[in-house]
């Protein structure tokens, strides 16, 4: 199938619309400042978000999910863990800043597709980076927390005819197609399935998408 082939986009905001990897980065650096040799950032991302998958649920809302791993990624580098810290840590990670190319990529693609934009942030949060965006009712999911919006896209990407954009990996149950952009990190290696694409940002995202159709014109 070609990028054009899919009537519904399902855009998972975390790293494809909204960069909350820096605050995330700034918020761990004390931690990172007492280790001799601290990982490289892509893996204290990587560590973070393993971490956030495997011990958050869906009681839990975002500043305790955010606290919980800061204590389990203090334990995991050797260092001390400390529940204040954290709670300090989950007060810094805001809900992050819009990439420049997100108001513009979500005004272009929703001629082409029903959008489906899901996020953990809670209606709250999200209103503010929507403010920019402009999304409608009907476009916009803001689940609250980090496992409610993985459900959600879960089910989402039962559909076949839906083609899913996100900064992690595929989900492994999938009906979808599904597209990875990689923004700060464009030399990660690309997923096998046949209905997979990769990009730099949702410009490139874009400028796929307008080949296509140039493509489908000729």
């Amino acid at each position: 199938m070609q990028l054009t082939d899919y009537p519904r986009l399902c855009i998972a905001a975390h790293g494809v619309l909204m960069d909350r990897d820096t605050t995330i980065i700034a918020g761990l650096a004390p931690l990172l400042e007492q280790m001799r040799d601290p990982p490289a950032q892509d893996q204290v991302l990587a560590d973070y978000f393993r971490a956030l998958h495997a011990l958050t649920d869906a009681d839990m809302n975002t500043v305790s999910a955010h606290c919980v791993v800061y204590c389990a990624l203090a334990r995991e580098w050797g260092l001390e863990s400390d529940w204040q810290a954290g709670i300090t840590f989950a007060g810094t990670v805001d809900a992050g800043t819009l990439y420049e190319d997100a108001p513009g990529a979500i005004h272009y693609l929703r001629k082409f597709y029903r959008l489906s934009v899901v996020s953990s942030l809670d209606e709250r949060e999200f209103a503010a980076l929507d403010a920019r965006i402009g999304l409608a009712t009907h476009e916009r999911l803001a689940t609250g927390s980090f496992v409610a919006a993985r459900a959600a896209i879960h089910e989402i990407v039962k559909d076949p005819e839906v083609l899913l954009v996100s900064a992690g990996p595929a989900p492994t149950l999938r009906g979808a197609g599904y597209c990875r952009i990689t923004r700060s990190r464009p030399g990660q290696a690309p997923f096998g399935a046949p209905t997979t694409w990769q990009f730099t940002s949702l410009g490139d995202f874009i400028g796929a998408h307008q080949l296509a159709l140039r493509r489908e014109i000729i």
